[in-house]
């Protein structure tokens, strides 16, 4: 968004409603600091944050933030909001089955019990893919963009597909233990013994998957 046009109508809609930066943090139950980085133009704050500024203010989104310069991606539940209006002006396959992967990730997210560091972080990253500026229809680039979405989630905030462990050391040990047990000449206690290892491998993973789900850090890609 234009944090210029917001640090701006933010002073404005204050000034003519006669609140102090303190009460207007008060009331938005924002941080008086996040308040005064906002109205010099220091910081982009996440959507729920202009959110309970506009809420406090009495006012609409669209008036605290400037006209011009509305993101209809600016935070988790505009962008699920944005991808399904596109999904519903088109027809064809491919961009069908993009835009529904991209909401369903989405709002796979959004039931997650997030972190305010992690949510923050997720919105912050969906307004910079800039989704909204993308021609109608460009599947290909809608696509890239949701690879670079999976991408930061795995490597900057830790999720990981369900079952990963479980899925890639099962698949690993039981090709392992298959052609070994079938191999001539080898004593009938050793193959048992690496069939168990194997079995011991898998159950490895189950807890490895278990822990990450535990730690809200799994779900369907």
């Amino acid at each position: 968004m234009e944090t210029k046009n917001l640090a701006k109508n933010l002073k404005n809609l204050r000034a003519t409603r006669g609140m102090s930066q303190e009460y207007l943090a008060d009331e938005s139950r924002v941080s008086l600091r996040t308040i005064q980085r906002i109205e010099n133009n220091e910081s982009e704050p996440t959507g729920e944050t202009i959110k309970r500024i506009a809420i406090a203010l009495d006012v609409e989104l669209s008036e605290l933030i400037g006209p011009n310069s509305v993101r209809e991606t600016i935070d988790l539940k505009a962008t699920i909001i944005f991808l399904k209006k596109q999904l519903s002006k088109t027809n064809e396959k491919s961009e069908i089955k993009t835009f529904e992967k991209f909401i369903k990730l989405l709002q796979k997210l959004k039931e997650k019990d997030l972190s305010t560091e992690q949510m923050e972080g997720i919105e912050s990253y969906l307004r910079y893919l800039e989704l909204e500026k993308i021609p109608s229809f460009s599947n290909e680039i809608y696509k890239k963009k949701l690879a670079k979405f999976k991408k930061y989630l795995k490597n900057n905030l830790g999720f990981v597909p369900e079952n990963i462990y479980t899925t890639w050391i099962a698949s690993f040990a039981i090709a392992f233990a298959t052609a070994f047990s079938v191999q001539s000449g080898i004593d009938t206690s050793i193959k048992i013994g690496v069939i168990s290892i194997a079995f011991l491998l898998i159950g490895i993973g189950i807890f490895l998957d278990i822990r990450m789900k535990r730690q809200e850090r799994s779900f369907s890609f």
